[in-house]
């Protein structure tokens, strides 16, 4: 790091445009360390890291591996995210590789993003969180990342979207149906008392 630092400074003395590329393999606990390291030495110069990978066992998941490492690194200031599909280290990607890989570092981008700038990406997450509360299953669906994926999945449940009933985790215990019910029992039992 201390010599791309130097490099980096000798390429601008030369007016010369410079992008530094961060490790690709980094530990959980030190990937915050190392982007602040960096960013300290290299100054105001676009930093990218290829994740980093946060573990070297996920073969075959390489795209999960290192988007966990990839938000660490967008929370701590990177200015651009290398994404891994599921077949690094293993094979050239196919479509669907490419989407699964581009899937995992939106998700690791918008982490950051929640971290570094909350105030202009937390709308997306706060209408994700009212159409949960009001079981909009239409707007769940259509506010998530992939909204493909996310239907194909619930269709799973014979719950067709929009018709208000509580996600399978739950089921009739759900906070979003019994709040409602509770208020309801509340306000009539309060009358109750009131005529008495």
């Amino acid at each position: 790091m201390i010599n791309i630092s130097r490099l980096t400074k000798r390429a601008h003395e030369h007016d010369i445009q410079v992008m530094v590329e961060g490790p690709g393999h980094v530990p959980l606990n030190e990937v915050a360390a190392n982007v602040r390291l960096a960013k300290s030495l290299i100054g105001d110069v676009p930093y990218y890291v290829l994740g980093p990978l946060v573990t070297d066992i996920a073969s075959g998941h390489d795209h999960i591996a290192s988007a966990i490492g990839a938000a660490v690194s967008a929370s701590e200031g990177v200015d651009l995210l290398c994404y891994l599909t599921p077949s690094e280290h293993l094979a050239l990607p196919n479509a669907d590789e490419v989407k699964a890989g581009l899937i995992a570092y939106r998700i690791a981008a918008h982490a950051g993003d929640l971290v570094k700038i909350r105030d202009k990406v937390i709308k997306w997450d706060m209408e994700m969180t009212e159409a949960r509360r009001t079981l909009d299953w239409e707007k769940q669906l259509a506010l998530s990342i992939d909204p493909e994926a996310a239907a194909k999945i619930h269709s799973r449940t014979g719950q067709h979207p929009g018709n208000n009933v509580p996600c399978t985790m739950c089921g009739g215990a759900c906070v979003y149906m019994m709040l409602p019910q509770q208020k309801k029992y509340d306000k009539e039992n309060k009358n109750l008392q009131q005529v008495k």
